[in-house]
């Protein structure tokens, strides 16, 4: 045996800047300090790396699992300008085109054929051809976080984006998204399914969802749902596109938090968010799910006493928390509560 004396130290964190999931969740994409790396889903591995230097990059948005990753400089030293998306084609490994902005960029969101583009107050849509071309833009409030979502379903039609009203949402309708092209020989002559058919008019174009500034925006693949979160951070409110009511208000807590993101389930069975109080949760959407979702004691006396809105609140059914100690998680500590910070700010 070999009783020698060895250093052990531990491996170095590497930090990620931005982490995206293509529009099917195939795969996805980090950006570190080095560059990018795509990333499967399942199985868990690395397709590939890309080193870049002379700069870092704020986000790579991949084009469903095509070879084409759109890329936005950000950081102190930016390898590219803020107000540029590069077309990187990951197969030729170099850049092929690029749009430019009178300002910087604030997000991007992707499906086949278009690319949406949010800046400080505008959001504009480009079709994806043979050429690029602009298709439409909209005016929105102050976007400084660049909110927006598109529905990437085959047939969907729907982009939420920020409305001119702070806590406002506005919801626009492209022309269908198209079924993914077949790789290979077909596997089966079953015909596609047909598009339903085009609505003659959007009933509800615009969503008064919170009264305060919008922290996320949220859509599933097939487009029919809408989540919203606001920088109160206590409630996930589920929204009907079609008719613009809301259906489900779901609540993370009762303190003020950083809502970083929502998600759903793919099948819309369920929802998750996630904030800066290193607590993941996770709500069921399933109708008459109220059992599943914890609720109040009180919550069945509400029809008959107008009890305030809280005790009908429906509470995450299943938590995760992210390990505070870690080599590799980075959460950021809560600010030192103030004297009132106790009281519950209700959401309205």
């Amino acid at each position: 045996m070999n009783f020698a004396r060895h250093q052990i130290s531990a491996t170095a964190p590497v930090l990620i800047f931005d982490t995206r999931f293509d529009p099917d969740c195939r795969i996805f994409t980090t950006c570190t300090k080095a560059g990018f790396a795509v990333y499967s889903v399942c199985p868990l591995k690395l397709l590939r790396k890309r080193e870049i230097t002379g700069g870092t990059l704020a986000f790579a948005v991949p084009l469903h699992t095509s070879s084409l990753i759109f890329l936005v400089g950000g950081g102190r030293s930016p390898r590219y300008p803020p107000n540029k998306i590069i077309f990187w084609d990951d197969a030729q490994g170099h850049e092929v085109a690029e749009l430019e902005f009178r300002e910087r960029v604030r997000g991007i969101a992707c499906r086949r054929g278009w690319l949406a583009v949010a800046l400080r107050r505008r959001v504009l849509v480009f079709k994806l051809d043979t050429s690029i071309s602009r298709y439409n833009e909209w005016d929105t409030c102050d976007n400084s976080r660049g909110l927006l979502a598109l529905a990437t379903g085959t047939h969907a039609t729907l982009l939420a984006i920020p409305g001119r009203q702070t806590g406002h949402v506005q919801l626009v309708h492209l022309p269908p998204c198209p079924p993914p092209q077949p790789i290979g020989p077909p596997v089966s002559t079953t015909p596609p399914r047909p598009p339903p058919p085009a609505p003659t008019k959007h009933p509800v174009t615009i969503i008064a969802a919170h009264t305060t500034a919008l922290t996320t925006l949220t859509v599933p693949a097939s487009g029919r749902y809408l989540a919203t979160t606001s920088s109160r951070g206590t409630l996930v409110r589920i929204w009907d596109v079609i008719t613009g009511k809301l259906i489900r208000e779901l609540r993370r807590g009762t303190d003020k938090a950083e809502i970083y993101g929502v998600a759903f389930r793919p099948d819309e069975r369920e929802v998750c968010a996630w904030s800066d109080k290193g607590t993941v949760h996770v709500f069921s959407l399933v109708a008459g799910s109220g059992r599943l979702n914890r609720q109040s004691t009180f919550s069945p006396l509400t029809t008959y006493i107008p009890l305030p809105k809280y005790f009908d609140s429906e509470w995450s059914y299943a938590q995760y928390r992210i390990p505070a100690q870690s080599a590799h998680i980075s959460l950021t500590a809560p600010p030192p509560k103030a004297p009132t910070a106790d009281v519950v700010d209700e959401e309205k």
